[in-house]
């Protein structure tokens, strides 16, 4: 990603605050969203009592489409946002995986390429009428 296209990273602290300790580690592991998708615009960290046992919702939002989201709770909170990091690259990937694949009915590209390496090998395993003329007719 360019500098021009910084991630806005939000906290929101419900039932406590959010210190700046917390914001600079999750901030840094957040960074590393844009590695699995360049179409993030926003990503809102909501956390519910962030010091004892926090209950966090990471919010992604996206250029165009429907916001991601991933909610878990732990004991503490920058182990809560790591599980929130993992959670939230699965999602990125699939969706990216989703935009690749829309041009091709019936499944993904990869799937297709080894379809197309069967049929070459069965018909190049069958002779066509002309082989066997051709094979007859010279001895």
């Amino acid at each position: 990603m360019t500098n021009d296209d910084e991630v806005t990273i939000e906290f929101k602290g419900r039932h406590d605050h959010i210190s700046e300790r917390m914001q600079e580690h999750a901030a840094k592991k957040l960074d590393k969203l844009g590695r699995y998708n360049d179409r993030i615009a926003r990503i809102e960290v909501v956390a519910d009592h962030a010091h004892e046992s926090p209950e966090v919702e990471l919010i992604v939002h996206m250029r165009r489409g429907k916001p991601l989201i991933a909610k878990d709770q732990g004991k503490t909170f920058a182990a809560t946002i790591d599980l929130l990091v993992a959670k939230m690259e699965k999602q990125l990937k699939k969706a990216k995986e989703i935009l690749k694949d829309h041009k091709i009915p019936g499944g993904k590209e990869g799937s297709a390429k080894p379809e197309k390496a069967k049929a070459k090998k069965k018909a190049a395993a069958e002779e066509t009428y002309e082989e066997v003329v051709r094979k007859t007719l010279r001895g």
